[in-house]
């Protein structure tokens, strides 16, 4: 399945890319296709939260008005991508050339200047394909499984050289020195060079992970109970709380349960 993303604030736009995309990806390349469309960054980072996708496309500026500073625009989301680790095809969408200098900064593979013609439509993602094509698979820290592609859309990876892991799989986080210690959901560890705040950084992202104490970082979807201002994990590892922030952190839990709860009924 490729998972194709678009954001694009005109929906004449939006909706004349889904159909280039749907055509070329079934009809040329014989691939099934799931097409979500944005029309902002919010709902997009929202969406891209429960899996990351294979190819992005991003309209350059998400208003009418190139002036307006206020408003996110399309390299401010590939920026978000890229700080994020997530290395997706990214391709422009433009009305002016101006912009296309600004693309290298977050290594975009391709623009596409409004008025898109399939002509030129075809030959980016050509090129797109032949990147995705050369790209190494991903692997599991934890595997005793064997990894599948779509388990790329739940990779992080930290450290240098960098470590890639599923982070469905991390049940919690630990600061060590120069070193942060990752504990999985079937108990093995993993102790990597790399700065404390940019795990954190990057994992808070998501709604599950949550700094409980300085230096510790927890994964909601491992949380058995609480017992005396600390988070009691499943397999029994007490994980501590910072005093102050007790309260706080509590009713975070307790809003993420609820939330999940009622998305699975």
């Amino acid at each position: 399945m490729m998972r194709v993303a678009i954001v694009e604030d005109h929906p004449a736009e939006r909706q004349l890319m889904k159909t280039m995309c749907t055509a070329y990806f079934r009809e040329k390349r014989g691939l099934d296709i799931d097409c979500a469309t944005f029309a902002g960054t919010d709902d997009f980072i929202e969406s891209w939260k429960s899996g990351r996708f294979d190819l992005v496309l991003l309209d350059c500026y998400l208003t009418d008005d190139e002036t307006d500073e206020t408003t996110p625009t399309g390299l401010d989301i590939a920026r978000f991508l890229r700080k994020q680790r997530d290395d997706c095809p990214i391709v422009f969408i433009t009305s002016s050339s101006d912009f296309a200098v600004l693309g290298y900064e977050v290594q975009a593979i391709g623009y596409l200047l409004k008025p898109v013609g399939r002509a030129d439509f075809d030959m980016t993602m050509d090129r797109v394909c032949e990147t995705l094509s050369k790209r190494p698979r991903v692997t599991h820290l934890s595997a005793d499984k064997p990894t599948r592609a779509t388990d790329a859309a739940w990779q992080v990876a930290f450290g240098n050289p960098a470590v890639n892991m599923d982070r469905r799989l991390i049940a919690y986080c630990l600061s060590s020195a120069h070193y942060v210690e990752f504990t999985f959901a079937d108990g093995t560890c993993s102790k990597i060079r790399t700065n404390f705040s940019d795990v954190e950084q990057r994992l808070t992202v998501f709604d599950n992970f949550y700094r409980t104490a300085r230096g510790v970082l927890v994964n909601f979807d491992y949380v058995a109970g609480i017992s005396n201002a600390e988070f009691v994990m499943k397999g029994g590892k007490h994980i501590p709380i910072t005093k102050t922030a007790v309260t706080a952190t509590c009713r975070k839990y307790a809003e993420y349960t609820f939330t999940r709860m009622r998305s699975e009924r």
